[in-house]
């Protein structure tokens, strides 16, 4: 028993997003999706999960034709998707999102709050009997893995058949990651069958039964995970047939460090203390830690200054009294966080409304403040050329992009309309959630940047892309940061020991 596509095909205004794709998803299995950024993954689980309709091709439960009109009719029929960016409500308790649009009423339609509780109860203990999730509790105070785990019972809580997991432990600490592993492995035995679509090559081999590979919009194989290597993998995903690498080829060049652009001392907020921290121009430092190291957090208050109760902060030579994000970008200093659809760009505006959103004055007339939309659509196109984004026009939907796309469109914001006005720019997990091609392009995109002449600070959680990228990396041990390390003694066990605040 399966769900089935055949021949799909989804045009776009001169692009064909899909090329005759067909694959079928067992009720029985871990089923992995992989391709690089803009191969179709996205557009694929979006016609399985009625979001979007084909415009050809046929999909099929259980050998019966059907149309799946949007997302309601596919729960109705089975299909549920979880997606990347998560959908809980904040503010509600684990019990709430569980069974949102969906609560047990008394008479004259009020929500009965032990029936409630009672039901989220039970559909956690009918799926993973083995977890115990606060559910009285605020989603937002829960571990992220707990958070996932709400999202994938709230999908469950009808009679489904095929799960849609879209990079559903981007976003996790290592630990966490295994605890979901578990979770997953035990729906198939359920009858519950899962598309994983993940970055994670590891993760799609320990996980999957089979792996669908695609290309270019194109199903280029569907073969048992135990008998491919992850490289093999790759191979399949990147190679272009008679295809030149785009002006992004991740290449390295001769370093050329300028002056210091960013120099702070004695800072401290929250619970982080830096005695001493600088960044300078054309150099990329990467912060690195364990979970709550304070890596992130200090990251994110050198552009907003929250939680700042004392130190010195000077910005190209010049010390600032006030730290905050309006005089930050004044200034001449750009942020790109992470969560992505949470904290820099709005779904259900198109690539250039999201584009402009940072300078909007850079589209219009002169100081009139009227809107030049050809002057917007031509400074749009060129940050996505230059960036790569794979989209069939600046009109498209940022929700209907792929995760790497949606992360281009983030750093881009900055770049529309501001060629080299940020001398320092900062990233907090800046391939989060992306696959192996864009996580290429943006590794290249930072040191252009770089090597144009910003500062570029980067934290993040992984360890082999802080190696790859950064010429000098600070680690964070309980919320300080620590001694330095210049890139000749870069090592995963060297960055390991560093963040547990053991000497090599």
């Amino acid at each position: 028993m399966s769900v089935s596509l055949s021949g799909i095909v989804m045009q776009y205004p001169g692009t064909r997003a899909l090329d005759n794709v067909s694959v079928d998803f067992r009720y029985t299995e871990v089923h992995g999706l992989i391709g690089e950024n803009g191969a179709g993954k996205t557009t694929l689980v979006s016609i399985l999960g009625g979001s979007k309709q084909p415009t050809g091709g046929v999909v099929a439960i259980d050998s019966q034709p059907v149309t799946l009109h949007n997302p309601g009719d596919a729960l109705r029929k089975g299909i549920a998707h979880v997606s990347q960016e998560g959908s809980l409500v904040p503010g509600l308790t684990g019990a709430q999102n569980i069974l949102l649009g969906d609560e047990p009423k008394v008479g004259f339609g009020i929500i009965s709050k032990t029936k409630l509780r009672q039901r989220a109860r039970d559909l956690l203990a009918r799926w993973f009997p083995q977890l115990d999730i606060d559910l009285d509790a605020s989603v937002e105070t829960l571990p992220m893995a707990d958070q996932k785990v709400i999202e994938i019972v709230r999908a469950l809580r009808g009679e489904i058949r095929l799960l849609i997991l879209d990079e559903p432990t981007a976003t996790l600490p290592a630990r966490e990651k295994e605890s979901l592993w578990s979770i997953i492995r035990t729906l198939p035995s359920k009858g519950v069958g899962i598309v994983l679509i993940s970055h994670f090559l590891s993760e799609i081999k320990a996980l999957s039964d089979r792996v669908t590979v695609l290309r270019d919009g194109r199903h280029i194989a569907t073969l048992a995970a135990d008998d491919t290597s992850e490289a093999q993998l790759i191979d399949m995903m990147l190679q272009r047939s008679g295809k030149t690498e785009s002006a992004a080829t991740d290449t390295k060049t001769l370093k050329s460090i300028g002056e210091t652009v960013l120099d702070i001392r004695d800072w401290k907020a929250g619970n982080i203390s830096v005695e001493k921290f600088s960044v300078r121009a054309g150099e990329i430092v990467g912060l690195i830690g364990l979970t709550g190291a304070g890596h992130f957090g200090f990251a994110r208050t050198l552009y907003t200054g929250t939680g700042a109760m004392a130190g010195a902060y000077r910005f190209c030579g010049k010390a600032l009294k006030a730290v905050d994000a309006r005089t930050m970008q004044r200034k001449g200093v750009a942020f790109i966080p992470d969560q992505r659809m949470e904290n820099s760009l709005i779904g259900d505006w198109d690539v250039r409304e999201n584009l402009a959103m940072v300078h909007p004055d850079y589209g219009t007339f002169g100081s009139t403040g009227v809107i030049s939309p050809a002057r917007e659509a031509r400074e749009a196109n060129a940050i996505m050329a230059l960036l790569n984004v794979k989209a069939h026009s600046h009109s498209q939907m940022i929700k209907d992009l792929s995760g790497g796309n949606k992360q281009k469109v983030s750093i881009g914001k900055w770049l529309y309309g501001a060629e080299s006005r940020y001398r320092l720019m900062i990233f907090v997990e800046p391939t989060e959630g992306v696959d192996i091609g864009a996580k290429r392009e943006i590794h290249a995109q930072l040191r252009r940047l770089a090597a144009q002449g910003a500062a570029v600070v980067v934290a993040s959680s992984d360890l082999l892309e802080i190696a790859d990228i950064a010429d000098r990396v600070v680690p964070f041990v309980n919320g300080e940061a620590a001694a330095s390390l210049e890139r000749p003694a870069f090592s995963e066990a060297r960055f390991i020991s560093a963040m547990a605040g053991v000497s090599p």
